[in-house]
This record gives C-alpha cells, structure tokens and sequence, in this order.
C-alpha cells in the first residue's frame, strides 16, 4: 500500500511567518547613526573639518617649535525640500486578516516614513 505524503497533498495550509523582516533598513548606515538637526531656513548651513594628514612631528628637547599652518573650516549648505508620498488603501485590505502586521495603513505609513 502507498503512502499518503505531503509532498502529493492538496490542502495544507501555508506556514507563513507572522513577521515582516526589513533586511535593508537603511541605506546609509553612516548619516543614519550621526545626530540631526532641525532646519529653521530653506538654505541649511554648517561646518565640516578634518583631521590633518599624519606627519613626522617629533621634536629635539630644546628646539624652537615652528609654526603650522592652520586650515580653516569649509562651510557646506543643502536647501530643504518638501516630500510627500500619498497611499491609499482599500476598506477591504484594512479589514482582512493578514500576514506580519494588524493594519495594512499603519504598515505603509510607516515604510514610507522609513524609505523617505
């Protein structure tokens, strides 16, 4: 007698997770961990410097110290931009059950907030 096996089975359910992974949450890892601020003009300002190339600085005890030369600061801008992304969801798609989330609207928002 045959045996009856999964793999020629109609009729099982699937085995979805309940999650939703987000393998690329962001796409600049660097400007993402710096800290922000709050721009209060549509031409936003500030500072960026650097650390001097390394040199051979190691004085004789007595010598005269020499002066270096300093480098300035350089100033960079960006202009702000208003954004906006728009969704619509259906009263059907909100009221299903479905799968890694409770509210398909809240869902999307959210991934928008985040991919903008």
């Amino acid at each position: 007698m045959a045996t009856y096996q999964t793999f020629t089975a109609i009729g099982q359910r699937e085995d979805l997770s309940d999650v939703i992974y987000n393998i690329s949450p962001t796409e600049t890892p660097f400007m993402s961990s710096v800290g922000k601020t709050k721009a209060t003009a549509v031409l936003h300002e500030w500072q960026i410097d650097s650390l001097a190339a390394a040199a051979t600085n190691a004085a004789v005890e007595g010598a005269a110290a020499s002066d270096i030369t300093v480098t300035p600061t350089t100033r960079v801008n960006n202009r702000t931009q208003i954004s906006e992304k728009t969704i619509k969801i259906s009263g059907t798609m909100e009221a299903i059950n479905k799968a890694g989330r409770k509210s398909e609207k809240a869902y999307q928002l959210n991934f928008y907030r985040l991919a903008a």
